[in-house]
Order: C-alpha cells, then sequence, then structure tokens
C-alpha cells in the first residue's frame, strides 16, 4: 500500500476547465481583440501557473508588455464567474468519499496546485477543504519555485507529508501536471480523465491508469 496521495486541483478534482476558458477568454477579448484559438487553451494555458501564462500573454503581443496584474484581473473573473454561477463549483464524483476513506485509514494526503492564493483561499471557503486539509499540506504556487512541469511542487508536497515521492501517488490531468508527476518520481501516476485534454496524453507508459472520477478509488489504485 502506498502511503500518501497528492491531488492536483483544477481538472482533476474539480472540472473547472471551461470555466478557466471563460475568464481568460474575456482577457484574450479585453486585451486583444479576438477569442481562444483551436487548442489554445490546451496547449498554452492548461496546467501552467500564471507567471508562465504571461510570458505567453506577452509574446502575443511584445510591444504591450503585460505585467502580473493582468492574471491578478483574469483570477477576479474566474471567482466571479465561479460566484455567480455556484452549481457549477462542485467536486469530481467519488472526490468526498475518498478524502473520507484516506482519512479513516490514517493516509496522509496533500493537493499540489498552480493556483494562486486568492483562488486557494476561495477554494478553502467553498469547498471547505479545512474539513480534510491541514493548510500546509496545500501546496500552491506562492512564485518561489518553479511549477508545471517542473517537478519542484510535487516534491514540496511529498515533503510535507513526510515521505518521497516514491511513496506516494499522484493524480493529474493536465499534460504539464503529467509531466511534473512523472519528472518527481511518483511512485505511481493516476491520470484524472478531464474534458479539455486530448486523449494522446494519456497514452504514456508511466500513466499507472485512466480514471473518470474518484468513485471506489481507494483502495483499489493505492494497493502496490
Amino acid at each position: 500500500m502506498f502511503k500518501g496521495v497528492i491531488f492536483d486541483f483544477n481538472g482533476t478534482l474539480f472540472e473547472d476547465n471551461d470555466l478557466q476558458i471563460e475568464a481568460w477568454d474575456q482577457i484574450l477579448l479585453r486585451y486583444f481583440g479576438r477569442h481562444f484559438k483551436d487548442n489554445e487553451f490546451f496547449t498554452c494555458f492548461c496546467g501552467l501557473g500564471n507567471t508562465d501564462i504571461l510570458d505567453y500573454l506577452n509574446s502575443l503581443d511584445p510591444e504591450k508588455q503585460f505585467d502580473i496584474s493582468i492574471t491578478d484581473e483574469k483570477e477576479e473573473i474566474y471567482r466571479a464567474i465561479c460566484r455567480q454561477q455556484p452549481e457549477r463549483v462542485k467536486f469530481i464524483p467519488g472526490v468526498i468519499e475518498t478524502f473520507d476513506s484516506l482519512k479513516k485509514a490514517g493516509i496522509v494526503y496533500a493537493i499540489a496546485t498552480a493556483s494562486e492564493v486568492t483562488n486557494v483561499e476561495f477554494y478553502c471557503e467553498f469547498f471547505h477543504l479545512e474539513r480534510w486539509f491541514k493548510s500546509e499540506h496545500i501546496i500552491y504556487d506562492d512564485r518561489t519555485f518553479p511549477l508545471k512541469p517542473a517537478p519542484d511542487i510535487y516534491l514540496k508536497a511529498a515533503g510535507r507529508l513526510g515521505l518521497n515521492t516514491s511513496e506516494c501517488v499522484v493524480c493529474e490531468d493536465s499534460k504539464n501536471g503529467l509531466l511534473a508527476a512523472i519528472a518527481s518520481g511518483a511512485g505511481r501516476v493516476i491520470a484524472r480523465k478531464s474534458s479539455m485534454t486530448h486523449e494522446s496524453v494519456y497514452q504514456s507508459q508511466d500513466i499507472y491508469a485512466v480514471i473518470e472520477d474518484f468513485t471506489k478509488f481507494y483502495p483499489k489504485y493505492l494497493e502496490d
């Protein structure tokens, strides 16, 4: 049995890619006068932190050179969409049962998300994450370490749990997140099948399984 589980959040525990697209699309329209192009969200936004997305936005118009406030603006739009449509803000099926089962079994677990602090605070409020997670077990983009596809966030999360990544199962959905999980040396990588991620991403031999949701996740995917 693996000793710990590390979960990505967006797209893995909470399917919000459509909400993210709505928010980023407003930014593209406001500052670039256009909507998303085919696959642009998947290739240039999905799974990346805001500093990396900022680099991409600045590459679109080198003369403008936006600062980080443009990504803060997007996050305000995103949270407003979530608050206006709370029925769209919900866990993937089986998540709560999985958290409860892990907690009861004494298996440690953490969140490793590319989200920044204001969104993490929103998720804590909306999903009542304190019911299952200690604050130190929610690792987010504090702009002190490289984000996915670099492995740093998963190394950090495992360390917070007092484990090596080889002792952990990592659950991810995006290409960059899965690359980060694999590069971290995770003992097992589980892909949550996201609505916005290409099927080809899940074909790596380094991915143990592809799941639709977290129904009956424990103990099946923790058994060695």
